[in-house]
């Protein structure tokens, strides 16, 4: 979409002055379909993982986002490529948009915590991104975004992505809802796994 390159070439080059970003893994972003998933320290975070990554992400964000800040942000953020989706329900909406970004070989962007979460809270994640997996049977590149305390202006942000994971790693064969919380876990613990890295290249 032509705002999102624009937002994202204009912003680029501040971003990365005012926020000291530095990017590892860039390599592992596959072709096709692919459902990114992240931890989320704050409302920046999809700025930073878009920066990093040469395609659009298409984010879902949570709905208040797009029903409380009126017709401008909403239509922003409809402009960039997120969609709502509504927490805590069934929403089969957003799920079918979701899986339709995958399918047509995009990049899904996806916090599965739900929410911005401090560092010492451990990453308790939601079971969406993996439904999405194992729907459209994509891989999920796993990312973190790490700074030394909150994300501040002039303070190191590094932004790291991990290999993906195969669908085959997240263990599917009936969908039910403890195999989706098991696979939800795993791509958790690679996420933790790459923050244990911090800021080391």
């Amino acid at each position: 979409m032509l705002l999102y390159s624009v937002g994202r070439n204009l912003l680029w080059p501040v971003g990365k002055l005012v926020f000291r970003l530095k990017f590892r893994g860039r390599e592992n972003l596959p072709e096709g379909g692919v459902i990114l998933c992240s931890n989320h320290k704050s409302v920046i975070d999809p700025a930073f993982l878009a920066f990093g990554l040469r395609r659009q992400v298409r984010f879902m964000g949570k709905s208040e986002l797009f029903d409380d800040h009126g017709g401008m942000i909403r239509s922003l953020l409809y402009g960039l490529g997120a969609f709502p989706v509504r927490r805590n329900t069934a929403d089969a909406e957003s799920v079918r948009r979701a899986v339709s970004v995958v399918r047509e070989g995009g990049i899904l962007g996806i916090f599965p915590q739900g929410g911005c979460v401090p560092d010492n809270l451990p990453l308790r994640p939601k079971a969406g991104a993996a439904l999405i997996a194992q729907k459209t049977g994509a891989g999920i590149l796993p990312a973190c975004i790490y700074c030394d305390g909150p994300v501040k202006p002039f303070r190191r942000t590094t932004v790291r992505f991990g290999r993906v994971i195969p669908p085959e790693e997240l263990g599917f064969t009936d969908g039910s809802r403890t195999e989706l919380r098991r696979a939800a876990q795993i791509v958790a613990d690679r996420i933790n796994s790459l923050l244990e890295e911090k800021h080391e290249d």
